[in-house]
């Protein structure tokens, strides 16, 4: 499987808080995590 990814800081941050995580491939499962960085302002 081939996985693209690509994050955006936003205008309301000054650290980029989104997460990407691909694991190697084991066999019949890969896993792919996505998590939306919605911190404070």
């Amino acid at each position: 499987m081939l996985v693209d990814a690509k994050t955006d800081i936003g205008k309301a941050r000054n650290m980029n808080q989104d997460f990407i995580y691909v694991s190697e491939s084991l066999k019949d499962i890969q896993l792919c995590i996505l998590a939306d960085g919605m911190g404070r302002i």
